[in-house]
């Protein structure tokens, strides 16, 4: 089991990960990099029960262990505030794991998250969530907490779950949880931007502010045409791209790796 301080040294461990405000990536097809994430300055924030990994914040994989001496002091506090008839019916719910997990899910529907990366040359990430490297990488610098916006919280990943200690704040064990996947997506090197959503719907479009674009990379399969287009399109926007460097990942003939080069917006690239 998880104890109580192994938790909060996790959590202390990723607000200290995130405070060394290094930049976080957004893939994203083209069209909605561009438009949407770039020139309308918004992110989609989405609920855990869409994304893509079965197992991502499952609430059946939560398992909170309260010891029974704290479950007997919780519940002589709770019963002190309602009616006798139903401390019964209390104490019964309190032991029933159908409607601990019920309660998860609650907690979790209150959530909403979007995706960034600690990597902007991950090749996997520019398949899958960048359409095969015809899309966008989009770097930010945000803080680790965004006004009453979201805050950012880095992913752990796990061999296998462990049951988590009850004396820890149901706070603390939900961020923990939010925050947690298996060992399998270490290649992410997944930051999340977590919110509790105000509308009880499956995503929530969150506006942000242009200061804190830092880069804009383009897939190593964009031509160079549409590459010369969209910086013109983006020039000729209400977007000041003072502050934003613009780059396209190409191929390393040498590995199977990706690598960077800087474009410079004063010189239209080369027609392909």
């Amino acid at each position: 089991m998880l104890t109580k301080p192994e938790i909060e040294k996790f959590i202390l461990e990723d607000l200290k990960k995130i405070l060394l405000n290094k930049p976080i990536y957004k893939y994203a097809d083209f069209d909605t990099g561009i438009d949407n994430i770039l020139l309308e300055k918004t992110l989609k924030f989405s609920h855990p029960s869409i994304f893509n990994d079965p197992f991502d914040c499952n609430e059946k994989l939560l398992k909170v262990v309260t010891p029974k001496i704290e479950l007997q002091r919780l519940f002589e506090q709770v019963k002190l505030k309602v009616p006798v008839e139903f401390h019964k019916e209390l104490w019964k719910n309190m032991n029933d794991p159908e409607k601990v997990e019920e309660f998860n899910k609650s907690e979790k529907d209150k959530s909403l998250i979007s995706c960034f990366s600690e990597l902007n040359d991950e090749v996997l990430m520019w398949s899958h969530y960048a359409e095969k490297h015809t899309g966008i990488c989009i770097g930010f610098n945000f803080p680790h907490s965004y006004e009453d916006k979201f805050i950012l919280c880095p992913i752990k990943y796990v061999p296998k779950l462990e049951p988590l200690d009850g004396e820890c704040s149901l706070s603390r064990v939900i961020l923990y949880w939010l925050t947690t996947k298996s060992e399998r997506w270490t290649y992410e090197k997944e930051i999340r931007a977590i919110t509790k959503s105000t509308l009880n719907t499956e995503y929530e479009i969150l506006k942000y502010e242009e200061k804190f674009i830092k880069e804009v990379i383009f897939g190593c399969n964009v031509k160079n045409e549409k590459i010369n287009e969209t910086i013109l399109k983006i020039k000729n926007s209400k977007l000041n791209i003072d502050n934003i460097q613009f780059k396209q990942m190409i191929i390393d003939n040498e590995t199977f790796l990706l690598k960077e080069r800087i474009i410079k917006t004063s010189a239209p690239l080369a027609h392909e």
